[in-house]
């Protein structure tokens, strides 16, 4: 079967300079006894460090020079080996594994951060994601290892302490404290259990909701008194409805006078159009009759010319031929090669003539077009100025007939829009002074009478019920004297031995039922295969032996060889690792895992090596 949970294999310190100081542990039973200012206390700080705790170990003369801590964990029936390694003076976690790039873990748990140390332990021992309630309405958190760092680590003052093994001694944390011993005990978290409001800061809630409505009401109210409207309410909404009436009317009266006017706006701009066509024809015409005069004046011009070389040839041909001025010879014998056959001038004077007779006959054409042209135009500038005529009749009946009858429809939609809304908006204001006064009204039956708390949190005897028969187990396996029955206590949250409470009893007493209370949990979810992270030490459990109060006495000292015979045999798959100054029976010597200091140089001194003096080598 697979049980979650890991075991601690190593504690290592490694500085500059140094040899590294080193203990080692392994599966069931591990035991480090050694004389004070060993090293014991020093490790047990240093192990609860490496679990995500935020006190840096204190410092010693020995560990001035050490600067890094690692702690070997193994967390499956694998063997597989992890180190988790941080600076001695604080700061964050890197995790080292075989075959893996190493990864930087977070020191401070948080709930959305799945890479810290806390998330990381808790995935070992099967308890991510699990939810307690933190106060007595029910609010939840995340666990975070640090809560069950207690059940697991017991310190040397702890282990004595009056105050229940579950419990830190202070108020505000009790609550989620008990969830957690409930959550190992039963497996099951508060993920599933609902939030109730503190009735204080749920009335303080509802009262400042009533005072914004209240607020809003007088504001209301105010706008209503500013409309001075007589009457009331179902007058109102009488008036509207009559308003509304004279609404629609001129609207629709608007709506006929609108459509008339969109007929002559569009009749007046069906006649502009035809105006804007015969303006334009006219203007073609007028721009055709300056061109056709450029042309007369052309060919005229042309004319002229032409008659002029005519009569030029005529001269000309009148002639009679000379004797050449510088030979004197006589026409005919006046030959030149450049010369060549030309017309005569009469030919010429003819042709001209007979040129200047077509011009005239285009000039006469021309005449006629014009005369048309003119005539068009004139057509076309009386259609013009009926047009015009049309046009203005058209806009006179807008402005004078139609536009008068559409401002005064108008006049009147708007002044029984202005009465309709004025009278809508004082329905819709009572309307919400009425809404405002149901809601102060409901409000107010809400307000909590009575703080409604759940059940309480402390885990109830019922629930411990198989777990104090561990307890009891072990005692008296132990050979607990006097040891009748052990039971729990709802208002301690403590076990409670033969009908005393444990915190009643001398010191060495509280500290054997305190270490048999977190192994007896340690067994108890290892049989049941629940979630634990697998491990428990314990510093000085044994303390009675050494300074016994009035009342132990005559406590029996077997109680000692049975305590370690009993853990080396019930919790051979787990790992307890006990921390005393005595050493155990050495009739154990096969059974565990012994560690011993000797603050001597016979031996191991202790957790950090110390140099050997020269006149003690």
């Amino acid at each position: 079967m697979v049980i979650a949970g890991f075991q601690l294999r190593g504690l290592t310190l490694l500085g500059g300079g140094v040899p590294n100081a080193e203990v080692r542990f392994r599966e069931g039973l591990n035991v480090v006894s050694g004389p004070s200012d060993t090293g014991k206390t020093f490790i047990v700080q240093c192990i609860d460090y490496m679990l995500g705790g935020k006190e840096v170990p204190k410092p010693i003369p020995e560990s001035e020079r050490y600067e890094t801590v690692r702690l070997a964990l193994n967390y499956s029936e694998n063997g597989n080996e992890i180190v988790l390694e941080r600076s001695i003076r604080g700061g964050n976690f890197t995790l080292i594994s075989a075959g893996k790039a190493d990864k930087n873990l977070s020191a401070k748990h948080n709930a959305d951060n799945k890479d810290s140390v806390s998330q990381y332990l808790l995935g070992l021992s099967g308890l991510t994601g699990k939810k307690v309630r933190k106060n007595k309405l029910g609010e939840t958190r995340e666990v975070s290892f640090r809560d069950l760092a207690r059940l697991i680590l017991v310190d040397e003052e702890t282990v004595i302490s009056e105050t229940s093994p579950i419990l830190t001694g202070h108020y505000t944390t009790a609550t989620a404290e008990s969830a957690v011993f409930r959550l190992l005990l039963t497996g099951v978290d508060d993920g599933s259990v609902i939030f109730s409001e503190d009735p204080k800061v749920s009335k303080g809630r509802q009262a400042g909701k009533i005072e914004m409505l209240d607020l809003l009401l007088k504001q209301t109210n105010g706008r209503v008194a500013e409309m001075q409207l007589s009457g009331d309410v179902q007058t109102w909404q009488d008036k509207l409805t009559q308003v509304e009436t004279l609404y629609e009317a001129a609207q629709k009266e608007l709506a006929v006078e609108q459509q008339n006017a969109a007929l002559l706006e569009g009749k007046r701009r069906e006649e502009l159009n035809g105006l804007r066509q015969l303006e334009s024809r006219s203007g073609v015409l007028r721009e055709l009759q300056r061109r056709f005069a450029l042309l007369e004046q052309q060919y005229l011009s042309d004319r002229r010319r032409l008659e002029s070389i005519a009569e030029a040839g005529s001269r000309l041909s009148q002639m009679n031929e000379e004797r050449c001025p510088v030979c004197g010879a006589t026409a005919e014998h006046q030959e030149h090669e450049h010369q060549k056959a030309e017309a005569t001038p009469e030919d010429v004077a003819q042709s001209c003539l007979a040129e200047a007779a077509k011009i005239r006959a285009l000039i006469l054409d021309l005449h006629l077009t014009r005369t048309d042209n003119d005539k068009e135009i004139v057509r076309l500038h009386d259609l013009c100025e009926q047009a015009k005529g049309r046009v203005r009749a058209v806009a006179v009946d807008l402005t004078d007939l139609l536009k008068p009858r559409v401002e005064v429809a108008l006049l009147r939609l708007h002044e029984s829009q202005a009465t309709r809304d004025t009278y809508r908006r004082a329905v819709e204001l009572n309307a919400r002074v009425n809404e405002l006064q149901g809601l102060m009204t409901e409000i107010r039956g809400q307000m909590p009478e009575k703080g409604q708390e759940l059940e309480s949190a402390r885990v109830r005897a019922d629930e411990a019920e198989v777990f104090s028969k561990e307890v009891e187990s072990l005692l008296r396996t132990w050979h607990f004297p006097g040891l009748d029955r052990v039971t729990f206590s709802e208002n301690d949250q403590d076990v409670v031995i033969s009908g005393r409470a444990r915190a009643s009893h001398g010191k060495g007493v509280r500290a054997i039922a305190h270490s048999a209370f977190n192994l007896a949990l340690l067994k108890y979810c290892r049989n049941r295969e629940m979630p634990h992270p697998g491990f428990v030490l314990i510093d000085s459990p044994l303390v009675v032996y050494r300074e016994p109060d009035a009342d132990e006495a005559g406590f029996s000292h077997d109680v000692k060889d049975k305590f370690y015979k009993s853990i080396s045999d019930e919790f051979k798959t787990a790992q307890v690792i006990i921390f005393e100054n005595d050493d155990p029976p050495l009739n154990m010597e096969n059974k565990a895992n012994f560690i011993r200091f000797t603050g001597t140089n016979n031996g191991r001194y202790g957790f950090i090596p110390v140099p050997i003096k020269a006149d003690e080598s």
